[in-house]
């Protein structure tokens, strides 16, 4: 197997026909398709599904396109290290980062980079922690802070959850909080109980959001229901409907957006214990990181704990990281 078949394949699932990948690649399309016979024959399984409409990658050909990419990326990497030997770090760097984490951290990341590695350019994509899991699970991004449940006192959680090649460290617990304009009924000490929350109408992320799927698996071990009254991802649409009065949500504080925002809000510890969620750095782990990606690596876990221990980011409890993914 050559690194040029690997470059052929990618780019004709990219562009989904190999006759378009040959004309992009500058090969003659005979050849292209006997490069692809040929990996076909070494690998012992057909990796394209021809169609009217072009071709697409079987079962084999997406689990080698993945592994493609991420072999590509590692050679592509390998090179602007050897080459810059000895310099600052540089070159793209992909971070994942789920949109209340982007809140607190995106900025400081941003100016902390520049002003350590100027040579790095940064690529910062914001998303659900699902979807930010499945793009690190297959390579697409080099590293992503994901959210998850915090497990139970004295147990351990698994790194990368429940996909496999992906390596977290843990960095914070963070708790979730009841929001609302106007204090809860109730509510003694900061504090509502789950049966008082569960009489609130509630707005919530939507079921495939991780933070959704923890408060519904800690009300549901109560056997209570919650009055969702409608279900958004957009966490700033959240916060306007709470804001006015239409209803409560449970989020985290990083939540929330705008100056004054915590002001305007109640905020109210849930239930006892309270509701956490833990935040790791995760990476792959079926490829080794360039120095770009371990020096922003090796910078988010101490950006998080200055942020943490400076009060700017309140909720937020700091996890001991001892390695960098």
């Amino acid at each position: 197997m050559e690194l040029r078949q690997l470059r052929y394949f990618v780019r004709i699932v990219e562009l989904g026909s190999v006759s378009r990948a040959a004309k992009d690649l500058h090969i003659a399309q005979p050849a292209l398709s006997a490069q692809l016979a040929n990996l076909e024959s070494e690998l012992g399984v057909r990796l394209l599904a021809r169609s009217v409409r072009g071709v697409t990658p079987t079962a084999g050909g997406q689990t080698l396109y993945l592994h493609a990419q991420a072999v590509l990326r590692q050679v592509d990497r390998l090179r602007r290290d050897v080459a810059h030997a000895g310099a600052l770090p540089g070159g793209p760097v992909s971070v994942g980062m789920p949109t209340s984490a982007a809140n607190v951290l995106a900025g400081p990341l941003i100016a902390a980079v520049q002003q350590r590695y100027p040579d790095i350019q940064l690529s910062l994509v914001e998303s659900l922690s699902g979807h930010l899991r499945e793009l690190v699970g297959n390579g697409r991004l080099e590293m992503s802070l994901l959210f998850e449940p915090a497990p139970p006192p004295g147990a351990a959680a698994r790194e990368g959850g429940d996909l496999p090649h992906i390596h977290g460290v843990p960095l914070v617990e963070e708790e979730l909080f009841l929001l609302s304009a106007t204090p809860a009924p109730g509510a003694r000490g900061g504090r509502v109980s789950l049966e008082d929350a569960a009489a609130m109408r509630l707005v919530l992320p939507g079921r495939a959001n991780i933070t959704r799927q923890l408060i519904d698996q800690v009300f549901a071990a109560r056997g209570l229901a919650t009055q969702v009254m409608a279900e958004l991802d957009s966490l700033s649409t959240i916060q306007a409907i709470v804001e006015r009065g239409q209803a409560a949500t449970i989020l985290s504080l990083s939540s929330l957006v705008g100056a004054g925002a915590r002001d305007r809000l109640s905020a109210l510890s849930v239930g006892a214990p309270p509701i956490l969620r833990r935040l790791s750095l995760c990476s792959p782990d079926i490829v080794a990181m360039g120095s770009a990606a371990e020096s922003v690596a090796a910078l988010i876990p101490e950006l998080v704990r200055d942020i943490v221990a400076a009060g700017g980011w309140p909720g937020a409890t700091m996890l001991a990281a001892t390695e960098v993914p």
